[in-house]
């Protein structure tokens, strides 16, 4: 490949197929829908790949390569987000196409998108989101302030406690900023009744 615009045209085919192929290797009822997009290179149009992955329990995924490579003009990102607005650690900084030895190749994090480490991720997006009452309050917290991160999703994840839940129900929905609620949320992942 002689350059990142060829790469992210390529390898987002490439990847479309090996999400395809992991669908129907493991079951899923859904397949992948893709679409393509216009990107401007300097001597020519590329169409990189953009794939809505169906996961089971009804939620989808979107691998959405970014609309022009980064800054430094030899990576490209690929966000993954979730349809219910969950993020993981895994997956929260997407995919990165990036050179290596003389080509390019597709990273996630700063580990190559192997098999292990491919599965890994597949694993880790059909993974349950939130439910009851945590469900609630990463849906008050979306409508306050947007996608739920990887850090409050854990919190909420693991709040066992009732009087713990509502807690934090309150302090989403009375918190004046975004820190002040995650500060808050963070001090009540600590509770004991």
């Amino acid at each position: 490949m002689r350059d990142i615009f060829e790469a992210i045209e390529k390898l987002t085919v490439v990847l479309a197929l090996r999400l395809e192929n992991a669908v129907r290797k493991r079951g899923w009822a859904g397949k992948p829908v893709n679409g393509r997009f216009e990107a401007n290179a300097p001597d020519r149009t590329v169409y990189p790949q953009r794939v809505e992955l169906p996961l089971p329990r009804g939620q989808r995924a979107l691998f959405q390569p970014d609309a022009e490579p980064a800054a430094d003009g030899q990576s490209w990102r690929i966000q993954i987000r979730r349809n219910d607005g969950v993020i993981r650690h895994s997956w929260k900084d997407g995919l990165h196409v990036r050179p290596v030895d003389g080509g390019y190749q597709i990273y996630l994090r700063d580990q190559l998108l192997g098999e292990p480490v491919f599965k890994q991720l597949l694993d880790e997006l059909a993974d349950s989101a939130l439910s009851g009452h945590a469900l609630t309050i990463a849906k008050a917290y979306t409508s306050r302030f947007g996608a739920v991160p990887a850090e409050v999703f854990e919190v909420l994840l693991c709040a066992q406690y009732v009087e713990q839940l509502e807690q934090m129900h309150e302090a989403v929905l009375t918190g004046a900023s975004q820190l002040d609620v995650q500060t808050e949320l963070a001090r009540l992942s600590h509770f004991k009744p």
